[in-house]
């Protein structure tokens, strides 16, 4: 930190101390945390010109400052401290060395976002791979009871979903375990992207088979067409309604709406690699500019990959999340590798 000039010494911590405290930093402030070797007329100083150069900006309510997003990229281009998610990655190596002998790629994914999610207290939004690369390999039926069963998709890059369906009144469960067989026989390999059209055409077979047919084939197509079109899950949603930056009510009903909103993340599920970070307006979507999003791809397997995006207020710990998001990035790397050896 000795080595910054002094401009982009007071940047970090101004940056550093708003991401903890969510209040805007005074050299006062500054003075009093850091221990610094210069007054605070110097301080000031170094702040009006930040303020001048647009890295920092002044609320209308304080005498601080805060970080702008022009701020907040330079922190995480250059400034942002190493390491700072070291409890977070002990959590994931202990869960995959637990699991990782017994869980699907993707299952171990959604676990580990779990984990970043309550660790952080933000968003983890984990999107699935894109459906025009993956193929269907099986579908599997698994009995809760008479009247309730989980059907299991997985897929050739071993992608798992499951949905539950309820068997419809006047049916019984041994003909959706029929359903399920006939439609098994005919759809492996079938791109997800050309799966309703390959569901329609075994109606005709399924007729000749299952008395209640239309309404089994109903409940059960219902359930795989969601699975080879939405494909995406979140974890911690409560956690950025939580957050300060969100406590108007008018921001949390706006934070609320958007994380149902499927299409703005899937807008993050792009084809760069490493880690990406969007902040605020920088997306250029309207209902984001209170809101960060940093993404990376993930591998499913050699051929596949999906997207994890950490959504968080603009103040989120980027050297945190990007932190764990770069690791749990080359540890499903390394682990793909080793499993499909």
């Amino acid at each position: 930190m000795e080595t910054l000039p002094r401009k982009f010494l007071i940047l970090k911590l101004i940056v550093e101390e708003f991401i903890k405290t969510a209040h805007p930093v005074g050299s006062n402030t500054l003075l009093e945390q850091y221990n610094l070797d210069f007054s605070s007329a110097t301080i000031r100083n170094e702040m009006f010109t930040l303020e001048e150069e647009g890295y920092i900006e002044k609320p209308h309510t304080s005498a601080g400052r805060v970080p702008s997003v022009k701020g907040y990229r330079y922190y995480i281009e250059h400034l942002k401290s190493d390491n700072r998610a070291k409890n977070i990655k002990s959590k994931i190596k202990n869960f995959i060395e637990d699991n990782s002998q017994t869980m699907h790629i993707d299952q171990i994914i959604d676990e580990c976002c779990q984990i970043i999610s309550n660790m952080t207290n933000l968003v983890s939004v984990v999107m699935g791979p894109d459906g025009s690369k993956e193929k269907i390999a099986k579908v599997e039926l698994i009995r809760l009871n008479s009247s309730t069963a989980i059907v299991v998709f997985i897929t050739d890059s071993g992608y798992v979903e499951h949905k539950i369906i309820n068997v419809p009144s006047g049916s019984k469960i041994e003909e959706l375990e029929d359903c399920v067989h006939i439609i098994n026989k005919r759809i492996a390999g079938i791109s997800l992207n050309e799966s309703d059209v390959a569901l329609k055409s075994v109606q005709l077979v399924l007729s000749e088979h299952i008395k209640n047919y239309q309404m089994v084939y109903n409940a059960f197509a219902q359930a795989f067409l969601h699975f080879a079109s939405e494909r995406i899950s979140y974890y911690g949603k409560n956690n950025l309604l939580s957050q300060k930056d969100f406590a108007d009510i008018q921001k949390m009903k706006k934070v609320a709406k958007i994380l149902e909103d499927n299409n703005i993340w899937k807008s993050f599920d792009n084809e760069y690699e490493g880690i990406n970070v969007s902040i605020g307006k920088e997306s250029n979507v309207t209902d984001l500019e209170d809101i960060s999003v940093v993404s990376t791809k993930l591998k499913l397997s050699e051929s596949n990959s999906g997207t994890v995006a950490i959504i968080g207020p603009t103040r989120m710990d980027y050297s945190q999340v990007i932190d764990a998001l770069e690791y749990l990035s080359d540890t499903i790397d390394e682990l793909v590798k080793k499993k499909e050896k």
